[in-house]
């Protein structure tokens, strides 16, 4: 534990000496006792009410929403930052009581105060439970704590001390069961990550890539969704040329481009060895076709280079689109993208096709590269 859990506690009447001796004494004695046992009792409550809630989920969100508002209930913070550092670029998350969403300037004031913190990473009132905004925007004290196990820190603001707050004892135990807590999170989100990530790119997996298609497919209504499947062209050529390492590469590249030209709701997968995919929610044909056409030609101006030697990296790309007005089921999308790829393969590769919205018929539009660079599109029957 950091050097501030040793801030001691003003406890009862203080030093036997000065306390009045006889009946007085005594009485004065038996109410300190009580009053120890009562704050002790206290304590001993909330420790045991802090475990459950924030040991009653793997989620980090969940764990941190549920500590915030354990220690919120006994301490009223105006403001709660809690830094974690795991091994790659530090996570940060703050709660306040008051209602950011509706007020910018409070929001502006508790960035200015805390570096690093960015709007997303502030919760307001509701993640601590409240019906209503309570708190203000004073951060007279600070007080620092080291989480253990090197986890991070807390820093709590507060218009009145928040170590002294508390007992050596209740601080120390409420940190480690909140340490153990993020610890156990931690640790379920790698589990969880190596079981949804592809090794080689750090994509989600196929299985994800199903899953969520599926929970697409399972909601009452439909909502816009479109479905893009990228394929290299002659993957097999670069690894015959230029060995597996270098085609290793390549696809740990492609990821790259992919990640870079979609966006943080989309959802990029590696579905087969030189496949990809990504699922746009919310976007229209037109809107998936740009963006089909943003990865193949940025694939396209991008150059590998392995041993020295340049590797020239193209792709053909099928899209597919379901929405209220376009019904499909999920697998008939999943059809439609594949027949749409394969149209973009077999009219010459470096292609970028999609299945029509509505259409029986197979008529696809193409795009590819003008000669100014701007795409157009061509309609194939």
């Amino acid at each position: 534990m950091t050097k501030e859990f040793n801030t001691k506690i003003s406890r009862g009447g203080g030093d036997e000496q000065h306390r009045p001796g006889g009946r007085l004494g005594l009485l004065v004695n038996s109410v300190c006792d009580v009053m120890e046992l009562r704050r002790n009792l206290k304590e001993m409550s909330f420790l045991a009410d802090f475990f459950r809630a924030v040991n009653s989920s793997l989620i980090l969100e969940d764990v941190l929403e549920a500590a915030s508002s354990k220690i919120f209930q006994y301490f009223r913070f105006n403001l709660m930052v809690v830094s974690l550092a795991t091994g790659g670029e530090d996570r940060i998350m703050a709660f306040s009581p008051l209602d950011l969403e509706s007020s910018h300037h409070e929001l502006m004031a508790i960035l200015s105060n805390h570096t690093g913190l960015r709007a997303h990473h502030v919760k307001g009132f509701r993640s601590l439970g409240l019906t209503g905004p309570e708190g203000s925007l004073v951060f007279g004290n600070t007080n620092f704590l080291a989480l253990p196990r090197n986890l991070g820190s807390v820093t709590v603001y507060s218009e009145f001390n928040f170590i002294s707050h508390f007992s050596d004892g209740m601080l120390e135990g409420m940190m480690e069961s909140f340490g153990v807590a993020l610890h156990n999170s931690l640790e379920y989100e790698k589990v969880r990550d190596l079981s949804m990530r592809d090794g080689l790119t750090g994509l989600f997996n196929r299985r994800v890539l199903e899953e969520m298609l599926e929970l697409e497919g399972r909601k009452r209504q439909v909502e816009p969704l479109s479905l893009l499947i990228i394929d290299l062209d002659h993957f097999k050529q670069i690894n015959d040329t230029h060995g597996h390492p270098a085609g290793d590469l390549v696809l740990q590249t492609v990821a790259r481009v992919l990640r870079e030209n979609t966006r943080g709701s989309d959802l990029v997968a590696r579905s087969g060895g030189e496949e990809f995919s990504a699922m746009l929610p919310s976007v229209s044909l037109d809107v998936a076709l740009e963006v089909g056409e943003r990865i193949r030609t940025n694939l396209e101006r991008t150059m590998v280079t392995y041993n020295g030697r340049s590797i020239k990296v193209t792709a053909s790309v099928g899209i597919a689109h379901r929405s209220a007005r376009s019904l499909c089921s999920i697998k008939e999308l999943e059809i439609r993208a594949d027949k749409a790829l394969y149209e973009a393969k077999r009219s010459g590769r470096n292609r970028v096709c999609a299945y029509p919205c509505g259409s029986q018929s197979g008529e696809m539009q193409k795009t590819h590269g003008n000669e100014k660079g701007s795409p157009r599109i061509v309609r194939i029957k």
